[in-house]
């Protein structure tokens, strides 16, 4: 990922955003008792494809080592609450290496997904359709942990029309989306230059039923 965007936001203005998300609750319920999917990557499970150099499970953690991205197969849902703890381990050049959640996968073609970046708080959506992509949402807030080696718990709660978005326990945004007939999978990326590879970290990723 080469482009971001910059936000400027005035010290008052951080100050009222502090006071509006400490009082956010968090509204994604993850639940592992009764999962879709779960994993705690001791393991590389098939669902995710076959290992290699760029993708790989080591100490517990889902690695991505450069420039990589994976749907896994047993995470189709038509709505559901996902959570997973993202972190970026390394990176030489922190803003052209973000670390991505995908959801609503039908192909690489096909997808929506966030990301963000370890030297600002700062976090982006994106639609793919046919390849082409279009910003969905771009936001900075105080809920990510900024630098490298800081442990971000990311969830989602997948509606058919709509998706909420809550970082480390505070309820960032809602936004519309468009879910695939049918659902979609819940996959991760890591994209960084190829002569400064960064590495990546996905952990505890829960995938479960919307709560009723």
């Amino acid at each position: 990922m080469k482009f971001r965007s910059h936000v400027v936001v005035t010290a008052a203005v951080i100050a009222m955003l502090g006071l509006l998300l400490a009082a956010s609750p968090a509204v994604a319920d993850c639940d592992p008792d009764n999962a879709l999917f779960e994993d705690d990557f001791e393991f590389m499970d098939p669902s995710w494809g076959e290992p290699s150099d760029a993708f790989f499970v080591e100490d517990g953690a889902l690695v991505i080592k450069g420039f990589a991205g994976m749907a896994n197969q047993l995470t189709k849902n038509e709505g559901a609450n996902v959570c997973v703890d993202m972190t970026i381990v390394d990176a030489p050049v922190p803003e052209n290496s973000p670390i991505g959640l995908v959801w609503w996968w039908e192909s690489w073609e096909n997808y929506y997904y966030l990301f963000y970046w370890a030297d600002v708080a700062y976090v982006e959506v994106r639609r793919v359709v046919k390849g082409k992509e279009t910003n969905v949402l771009s936001m900075e807030t105080l809920a990510l942990k900024k630098g490298v080696g800081q442990t971000n718990q990311i969830e989602l709660k997948l509606k058919p029309k709509d998706v909420t978005l809550v970082i480390n326990g505070t309820e960032v945004k809602r936004f519309k989306g468009k879910q695939p007939q049918g659902g979609g999978q819940i996959g991760v990326y890591g994209s960084s230059p190829e002569d400064k590879p960064a590495t990546y970290q996905f952990d505890n990723l829960i995938v479960s039923p919307p709560a009723e």
